[in-house]
């Protein structure tokens, strides 16, 4: 997850959330991890010849599992490889119907299947504390256990509701109690669903508001802000980890009506008025902004769709 979340950063803007992401991936770090970083000496499983049978099993199954995936990523996929031209042609092998009864199939064994896993730790972390030595000892474990297990358990149930938010029908299924167990602790934001975006943008052309001002209402000039997609002959800039605030929402406002990003208007306005304070969100050095000599007349916003070149171009 780290090298993917690292790959993420080197080919995309996206702020700080991928070091987000790292550093939640370390937390499932244990002590197994990071005994050998803090010194301390590490078990070595024994090397017997031949392995047991379970280690056996264990292997095969990865393997088939690690196996399995590949084929169907291949099928669903349709990954092909095109040896004149070297690349790796993929079209979705599948349509958004079959994908959405997929889900209504699998979410809740999922759920179940979670349940079991999560049982078993638990029996697991309690044997352990029965094997403790000393009554006082064993009580202490047992008291951290309880703890421990009420609030995984309770963390748990509650993060079935988001999680089942990809498949509403599912959702609908859950027991009521975990729905006002959410309800209660919703506005702490102890869990959340995962997933930046749920819809990935950019197919069939990313959507740009481009503003443009003009003095006479004839000649327009483009204002190009700093981070975000405008004159074509500019590479993209890299910004991560910073997070260009406006420059983002101005992204989501070419996603939607203007009726969801009455922000919008509001930085319309302070342009016309010439305000120091938003012109530096604009562009930080003033002399690359178009008026800043005297603030524009009219402004309009126009809707582009911009496409990425091809290897070919």
């Amino acid at each position: 997850q780290v090298l993917l979340q690292v790959l993420i950063i080197l080919t995309g803007n996206y702020n700080f959330f991928n070091v987000l992401t790292i550093v939640l991936a370390f937390s499932l770090l244990d002590e197994e991890h990071v005994g050998p970083w803090l010194g301390r000496p590490r078990r070595r499983p024994s090397n017997g010849w031949p392995p047991s049978l379970g280690s056996v099993l264990g292997t095969l199954l990865e393997l088939s599992t690690y196996g399995l995936l590949l084929c169907w990523t291949v099928h669903y996929f349709s990954l092909e490889i095109d040896w004149d031209r070297k690349l790796l042609d993929s079209k979705v092998a599948f349509t958004y119907h079959e994908f959405t009864m997929w889900l209504r199939t699998v979410t809740l064994p999922l759920v179940g299947v979670a349940s079991l896993s999560l049982s078993w730790e638990i029996l697991a972390a309690m044997y352990r504390c029965a094997c403790v030595r000393g009554c006082f000892w064993k009580l202490w474990a047992t008291l951290q256990w309880a703890i421990m297990a009420t609030a995984t358990v309770g963390l748990f149930a509650v993060s079935l509701v988001p999680f089942t938010y990809i498949e509403h029908e599912s959702n609908g299924k859950l027991w009521p109690g975990i729905h006002q167990m959410f309800g209660a602790v919703e506005r702490f934001q102890v869990v959340n669903s995962y997933g930046l975006f749920r819809r990935m943008t950019g197919v069939g052309g990313r959507p740009e508001v481009i503003l443009e001002g003009s003095y006479d209402g004839h000649s327009w000039t483009e204002i190009e802000f700093m981070y975000k997609p405008g004159n074509v002959s500019a590479a993209p800039a890299v910004v991560a980890p910073h997070q260009p605030r406006l420059d983002w929402q101005l992204w989501f406002a070419a996603l939607g009506p203007h009726q969801n990003s009455p922000w919008f208007s509001a930085l319309v306005l302070r342009l016309l008025q010439g305000q120091p304070d938003v012109i530096r969100l604009v562009q930080t050095d003033e002399s690359r902004y178009p008026f800043h000599a005297r603030p524009p007349t009219f402004l309009r916003a126009q809707l582009y769709k911009y496409w990425f070149t091809s290897p070919s171009e």
